[in-house]
């Protein structure tokens, strides 16, 4: 068996002390280009890996950032997870992903499990705004914090989508097609992104001079086991939307099966727009108008204002960056049918 490398055997390899070998594991911007490339150069003739143990003793960092995601079934979630962890791995960091299934306590858990790993910072799509054991621990994090679209009371860096454009979009689009009783299904989370959405739509509503009385938000659970009974009954309320929008992957494949029970052609007698659903809005016949957000574009966000506070000063301001959401047309929509 081959021996293992040590600094040591990196640093004559290239000519240099084992503190400069220390200096361009760690990234350090005191060793020049040349150098750089001569240590980095050796590492891997030899094969040299870093002992993260004994490096994680020495700089007290442990190049892991944690990531608590509240379900990564979910579409949305498993693209920024993916693009974050890109990003990070690029820049020598791992990606400790914990999935709490939307369940507060294994949450909790998470955050405490986070820290005692000592990770150098943690990315957080938390699963309930209001819990006030939540937003303690929350608020008790002592590395970098990068919070995904939450509104929580902690001075950190955010990522935000913009839901009230894009709603406002779709809305305005119904309305002039001729639609006058739109529904949007969705979820009853505690949470920014359907809190705003919801928000948006009867804003929007409102303001395109519907009735709002002839407008609805269902509310179904998040995992979407009720979500088909929901539309059904949707459906079969008289009278009837015209037009549905439809919050999330799952919830869309509910609406577009309770379409198909009760034989009811889209776009002649329902009009239909999904809600971050792109995977599933791409496959449907006909192709679902969709409200879409760039998921890589917010993982990358995440990863960047992450580095950004690991490499720079960690009592700089918080930064929040706020992305927009956009409405991509498709074959699902049109004038509602005479009554």
């Amino acid at each position: 068996m081959r021996k293992r490398s040590t600094i040591r055997d990196v640093a004559e390899a290239a000519g240099v002390s084992t503190v400069t070998v220390s200096r361009v594991v760690n990234d350090s911007d005191l060793v020049q280009p040349e150098t750089r490339a001569r240590v980095e150069r050796a590492m891997r003739e030899l094969g040299y890996v870093p002992n993260l143990a004994a490096q994680a003793m020495r700089t007290n960092a442990t190049r892991t950032i944690g990531f608590v995601v509240p379900d990564l079934t979910n579409y949305p979630n498993a693209a920024v997870a993916k693009a974050t962890e890109a990003l990070l791995a690029e820049a020598g960091y791992c990606l400790l992903l914990t999935n709490s299934d939307n369940r507060l306590e294994r949450e909790l858990k998470s955050l405490e499990v986070l820290t005692s790993r000592r990770v150098d910072g943690m990315i957080l799509y938390v699963c309930d705004e209001d819990d006030e054991r939540l937003r303690q621990a929350v608020a008790d994090v002592d590395v970098p914090l990068v919070v995904l679209d939450r509104d929580l009371p902690v001075d950190c860096d955010l990522v935000l989508s913009d839901h009230d454009t894009a709603m406002g979009e779709a809305v305005r689009y119904l309305t002039a097609l001729g639609h006058r009783r739109i529904a949007l299904l969705s979820t009853a989370l505690r949470l920014r992104p359907p809190r705003e959405r919801q928000r948006a739509f009867r804003a929007w509503t409102e303001a395109c001079g519907l009735d709002p009385a002839q407008q609805s938000v269902v509310h179904a659970s998040p995992d979407a086991s009720n979500a088909l009974p929901m539309a059904m009954e949707l459906l079969d309320s008289r009278p009837r939307p015209t037009a549905l929008i439809a919050d999330g992957s799952r919830f869309l494949r509910s609406v577009i099966q309770a379409a198909r029970i009760r034989r009811l052609d889209v776009p002649c007698q329902l009009s239909l727009i999904g809600l971050d659903a792109a995977d599933i809005a791409g496959s449907a016949t006909p192709e679902v108008t969709c409200i879409v957000r760039d998921f890589a574009e917010i993982g990358r966000t995440a990863a960047e204002l992450m580095l950004r506070r690991l490499k720079g000063d960690r009592q700089a301001p918080p930064h929040r960056v706020v992305l927009e959401s956009s409405v991509v047309l498709k074959g699902s929509c049109a004038a509602p049918p005479a009554a």
